[in-house]
């Protein structure tokens, strides 16, 4: 029989969700034009591009003029740091050691330059920021503090709020990475007190290739991509109207079913937690108390998560581990590792992350066939012998 297809790695990306398909192909028909072309196919384009715009501005809890369309997070989050580029004075940057690389390393990118200096807060083992640590890094020449609301990995949630309270208390700018955040929980970007905050489509359901830099009202502001007029003049380019379309559908779905998606998130990481419980050597890396719902990172000691990957992935099971270098080989995740993991433990952990693709009868199979190949490697371990029975669960 062959296997399932079943896929656990909806923070890497999404699949498409049939809504935004469907109106992604409705727009191809309606809008082809140029959105800034002044004729009546330009304007059939614009009206789209900017209904896009305030739905998203409407949700996240924001002006529309507040919201540019970008590629995506990483250029989103590139485009705020490297603001910083453009001050010749001593300038200062506060981040932590588990960001995006698209934050951490743009920053220590920064800091080769002779009048940048780079922090990087520890994190506990939760991966927490310590607000008192924040405190205590600020200096006189800080000009940008940059924390994620979602880690991309354990899923833990940081306080972004309290953090842009003490970023103003000293008049520095606060940006937010909410890639992972938005659609999955509430996002308020006027509450938050962010100035600056990031977002990406298809993380979910939403098509790739588009995302949304949040500039609060007032905040001074450069392009990073300039020669054009487009974005107000904030992000040169013509403008993907389908995309955009897409990517206020799939926010818009997501928050229209957040209730529902995320009962079904916590009864399927309580039936992981239930099932790999029982298996000798499992440790958390995610703060089940302090978390996004939908990811679970895990590991077994003695383990290597990159076997269990490639004999998931023989099953049918997409899942995902820590970063891959360039060559490809498996390599312990920094975020782990910032989090006081030991190289051991996190080169044995997983990230398991579900969508709204996802069911109940993956998740059995999944859980089945993980507990199957760990038993399996252990009593390699134990006795070379390869050979072990399907387990019930």
């Amino acid at each position: 029989m062959q296997n399932p297809n079943i896929y656990l790695d909806h923070n890497a990306t999404s699949p498409l969700l049939p809504e935004v398909e469907h109106a992604m192909s409705e727009v191809t028909k309606q809008a082809f034009a140029n959105p800034s072309s002044p004729h009546w196919a330009g304007r059939d384009a614009r009206f789209l591009l900017e209904e896009s715009r305030e739905s998203l501005a409407k949700t996240l809890g924001a002006k529309p003029q507040e919201i540019l369309f970008t590629s995506g997070g990483s250029e989103s989050n590139n485009t705020v740091l490297r603001q910083l580029l453009g001050t010749s004075g001593q300038q200062h940057l506060i981040t932590s050691a588990v960001e995006h690389p698209s934050v951490l390393e743009t920053c220590r990118i920064l800091a080769e330059q002779a009048n940048i200096e780079l922090t990087e807060l520890a994190v506990d083992s939760s991966g927490s920021v310590d607000p008192q640590a924040l405190r205590a890094s600020i200096r006189p020449d800080t000009s940008l503090i940059s924390f994620m609301r979602a880690n991309n990995e354990t899923g833990n949630l940081q306080s972004i709020e309290e953090f842009s309270e003490i970023a103003h208390e000293h008049e520095i700018p606060f940006h937010t990475d909410l890639v992972q955040a938005v659609g999955k929980m509430g996002v308020d970007l006027n509450a938050s007190g962010a100035d600056f905050a990031t977002a990406t489509a298809h993380k979910l359901g939403g098509p790739r290739g588009i995302g949304l830099l949040y500039v609060r009202e007032g905040s001074p502001f450069k392009s990073l991509i300039t020669g054009g007029k487009q974005e107000r003049v904030r992000r040169a380019g013509t403008e993907n109207v389908t995309l955009a379309v897409g990517f206020a559908k799939a926010v818009e779905w997501y928050l229209a079913n957040q209730t529902s998606l995320r009962d079904q998130f916590l009864k399927f990481r309580k039936s992981i937690l239930h099932k790999i419980k029982k298996i000798e050597g499992i440790f958390l890396n995610t703060n089940i108390d302090n978390s996004l719902p939908h990811t679970l990172n895990f590991g077994c000691h003695g383990i290597s998560a990159e076997s269990l990957l490639i004999s998931l992935d023989l099953d049918g099971v997409a899942v995902s581990t820590g970063s891959a270098c360039s060559s490809g080989a498996m390599e312990a995740s920094p975020v782990l590792l910032a989090m006081g993991l030991s190289r051991a433990d996190a080169k044995s952990s997983l990230r398991i992350s579900c969508g709204w693709s996802t069911t109940a009868t993956e998740i059995d199979y999944f859980c089945q066939r993980l507990t199957h190949h760990i038993l399996r490697l252990q009593e390699k371990q134990k006795t070379g012998n390869l050979r072990i029975k399907n387990v019930s669960l």
